[in-house]
């Protein structure tokens, strides 16, 4: 699979449990895109609660 669909499957994922929570500006910012990545993966696992701009500063 692509990243961009895996990205996509992440995100809708995590969508579907918290809302969106972040701003999508984020998914253009190569540094900050893996960090939410992994945030949006730890959310997804139970691991943390919601993803926000303030985690991504």
């Amino acid at each position: 699979m692509e990243d961009e669909t895996i990205l996509v499957m992440l995100v809708k994922q995590y969508a579907d449990k918290f809302g969106i929570t972040f701003s999508s500006k984020y998914l253009d910012d190569p540094d900050k895109k893996q960090l939410l990545i992994t945030l949006i993966q730890e959310a997804n696992a139970g691991k943390r609660g919601p993803v926000t701009d303030d985690d991504l500063q």
